[in-house]
């Protein structure tokens, strides 16, 4: 079985954490596939160095990421489009979509067993429409919004060809069932079960009190059109995005989804209730 290796240079400064997860996976007799650009922390180990990330994706069986919830989202898209199933070994706080926990390594041995469960996880296809289309694919969520200093902005919204909706606000996030637990919570969305696939409009700091968020079935592309003139942003899981020249963003799921990894049989509102609670023990 091959593995491709995705460390987090932040979480694990010296990658001690690291060298601890290719031991394992090569103690059981695991291929370990790495970016070339990590050849002098590890040159001395019997490791295949990738020239990119596209290419140690395309070679391994499995994707395996040490970080947390933003590194798994990072490479959950490379994972999809390839159609390989992703783990997530946690560093971070909550860890809400990886399978492992720190201390948790032992559980690689039903990997290595293939005694696993995957999941799959819906993703959206963001379109920004200028003189030349550009497509994106988020994991959590897509977030159009205004300049800091911008005046707030005046959003219509269509569901095919038919407007459905128009809301003065400073932004509007569009996230997965997934993304449902990240930003949009935040903005007051609803939490929705991953296992459905559908597309959840939340609207940010919108100037009416009767403005609620929107969960759209998936089915049926969604527009999002700004006020002409308006200075916007567009973010993608978190990466901004140009908006010059851009008129309308439409979003809907993507064919592919995402494979997480998984080992528990906790249910989503288990692994919730206590992903949240240590998240508000430990503040």
């Amino acid at each position: 079985m091959k593995i491709a290796v995705f460390p987090n240079h932040i979480k694990d400064k010296s990658f001690e954490y690291t060298m601890k997860v290719i031991n394992k996976l090569q103690s059981l007799n695991m291929e370990v596939l790495l970016e070339k650009k990590y050849y002098r922390w590890f040159k001395d180990k019997n490791i295949c160095f990738c020239e990119s990330v596209s290419e140690a994706v395309d070679l391994c069986d499995i994707v395996l990421t040490i970080g947390g919830d933003g590194t798994v989202i990072h490479f959950a898209k490379y994972a999809a489009k390839a159609l390989k199933p992703i783990l997530g070994i946690n560093l971070g706080r909550l860890g809400f979509v990886t399978g492992i926990e720190k201390d948790e390594l032992f559980k690689l041995d039903l990997l290595a067993e293939k005694k696993f469960k995957v999941q799959k996880r819906t993703m959206l296809k963001v379109t920004a429409i200028k003189d030349k289309c550009e497509e994106f694919f988020a994991f959590n969520d897509m977030v159009i919004s205004r300049d800091r200093v911008s005046k707030i902005i005046d959003f219509s919204v269509c569901l095919g060809e038919d407007e459905v909706c128009s809301y003065r606000a400073d932004g509007i996030i569009m996230s997965t069932s997934t993304g449902s637990t990240a930003y949009s919570l935040s903005a007051g969305g609803p939490m929705i079960d991953p296992a459905l696939d559908c597309m959840l409009l939340t609207p940010i700091c919108s100037h009416s009190m009767f403005a609620k968020p929107i969960v759209f079935s998936g089915n049926v592309p969604v527009s999002i059109k700004a006020k002409k003139g308006s200075e916007v942003f567009l973010s993608i899981d978190g990466n901004n995005v140009d908006m010059t020249n851009c008129s309308e963003v439409k979003i809907e799921l993507a064919d592919k989804k995402s494979n997480l990894i998984m080992f528990d049989e906790r249910s989503f509102y288990k692994r919730l209730s206590e992903k949240f609670l240590c998240e508000w023990v430990n503040n």
